[in-house]
């Protein structure tokens, strides 16, 4: 039986220590500021692209040796040195101040897992192996990538607005309910054309009518 619960967190503006100054780092550290944090690094020396972003301030860098005082104020930690003694030291730290924490190539150690991921606009796709083979979790996401292009941000987008018309205007829930779902076929997506949605909106409105003229 799995251990990991699936779960999307909103990091947007919240403190993330990472904790390491290579390659890895620099992965997680691009990742998490897609997501809107606000990362904090910890090494002696970091890549020269690390640096930049620290110059730009998109990053606080402490140029120092990894310290448990660092974690203060953090949502996660994360663990990406090549040091694996270190790497404990900032599971073990994490685990006493109940702050979910990951180390890379370690999942003995993490209490959360990052999955590789298909992002489209709000739509995620997560895969996970719970750290039993990362390289097959890329390859499962580089599999789907072709199938959901960015025409499915564009369908998410006028969905959320969809929602947002019928629960205003529609009072009936079972009614609320047939719209989401007819509206939420898979198949629509073809009727997004580029940033024209006028096909999309046609098929909204002739459900809105056959279901509420019901």
């Amino acid at each position: 039986m799995s251990n990991f619960y699936p779960l999307s967190l909103n990091i947007k503006d919240r403190k993330v220590l990472v904790v390491g100054g290579g390659k890895v780092a620099l992965r997680k550290v691009e990742t998490l500021l897609s997501f809107n944090a606000r990362v904090h690094l910890v090494s002696p020396e970091a890549l020269p692209s690390l640096e930049e972003l620290a110059d730009k301030g998109e990053i606080v860098f402490h140029r120092e040796k990894y310290r448990r005082e660092f974690m203060k104020g953090s949502i996660l930690v994360i663990g990406a040195t090549g040091d694996q003694q270190v790497n404990r030291e900032v599971a073990r730290d994490a685990h006493r101040e109940n702050i979910p924490v990951n180390v890379i190539d370690n999942p003995d150690l993490c209490t959360f897992l990052v999955p590789a991921v298909v992002k489209r606009g709000s739509l995620t796709i997560s895969i996970s192996t719970e750290g039993k083979s990362p390289a097959l979790a890329a390859q499962i996401r580089k599999e789907l990538e072709p199938d959901y292009g960015k025409e499915y941000k564009v369908f998410l987008d006028y969905l959320g607005k969809v929602r947002n018309r019928v629960i205003n205007e529609v009072s009936d829930p079972e009614r609320r309910r047939e719209i989401f779902v007819e509206m939420s076929d898979p198949s629509l997506v073809k009727l997004v054309k580029g940033d024209d949605l006028s096909l999309l909106e046609k098929k909204f409105e002739e459900v809105l009518n056959r279901i509420l003229g019901e």
